[in-house]
């Protein structure tokens, strides 16, 4: 595993194929959407301290939340669906079950 000085923090860059940030952690790039927006510098922002809070590690797990998947897809279908009661069919699936 590479040393790294214990200040180091990586940079947020521009990935030239698809102009959006990037930031590389722990080997992996995260894209962070369209470069130089501030949404994409408060999504690196977001990373990096997560980053750092953790010692330096991202959690484990896969990928996103079950809880960020679900909100990606309502923010399509909102969209996506415009004028129809397909959206409202969609909030209802989402909402939690009684236990």
């Amino acid at each position: 595993m590479p040393r790294t000085r214990p200040d180091f923090v990586p940079g947020y860059r521009r990935q030239k194929s698809t102009g959006q940030g990037i930031v590389t952690l722990n080997g992996k790039d995260h894209y962070l959407g369209r470069y130089g927006t501030a949404a994409s510098k408060a999504e690196y922002d977001k990373l990096v301290a997560e980053w750092l809070a953790s010692g330096r590690a991202l959690r484990a797990v896969g990928g996103q939340r079950v809880n960020d998947v679900l909100l990606a897809y309502l923010r399509f279908a909102t969209g996506h669906y415009r004028g129809s009661e397909e959206v409202e069919k969609i909030k209802h699936a989402m909402r939690p079950s009684p236990v």
